[in-house]
């Protein structure tokens, strides 16, 4: 088995383990900022279109399942988990591995809220969207590049 085969640290591996601690840090951070400055409930708009609030939210993304605390924290551990064996697993490009890196580092981010508080704060709201934070943006935006990229090889295969 070769060295990228067997875990060895390759680039695709490198940008994964970057790109989540770096989400998995700024979520952190701008979440302690927004409790520290913003009381809950609350918000205070910073552009023409972004108010930062202060809401809590222990369902998913939209307020979905908001008694399902534990199915969503379980998701996480189990999402994270299937990321990182995958990761260690295959060798990865770079792009893709920046790409699971966002996706772990959100769902990382938001599972240590459930883990710790029951709920995750939510901050960023533009008032036509559901309001959200950092970690719930890169899982969203992981996933999304994930179909484009997907949706890009399969037509190219055809």
């Amino acid at each position: 088995m070769d060295r990228a085969r067997a875990g060895g640290l390759t680039a695709g591996r490198a940008l994964c383990a970057i790109v989540a601690v770096a989400i998995f840090v700024v979520d952190r951070v701008t979440k302690a900022l927004v409790g520290a400055d913003i009381p809950l409930g609350t918000e205070r708009q910073v552009l023409p279109f972004l108010w930062i609030a202060n809401a809590q939210n222990s369902g998913a993304a939209f307020g979905i399942g908001r008694s399902a605390t534990l199915v969503f924290l379980a998701a996480s551990i189990v999402i994270g988990a299937a990321i990182v064996v995958y990761v260690v697993r295959n060798p990865l490009d770079p792009a893709f591995g920046a790409v699971l890196g966002l996706i772990l580092g959100g769902t990382v981010g938001n599972g240590y809220d459930r883990l710790l508080r029951g709920e995750v704060t939510d901050f960023l709201d533009v008032h036509w969207w559901p309001v959200f934070n950092v970690a719930d943006s890169a899982v969203s935006v992981g996933v999304a590049l994930l179909v484009v990229g997907y949706l890009l090889r399969h037509r190219h295969d055809s």
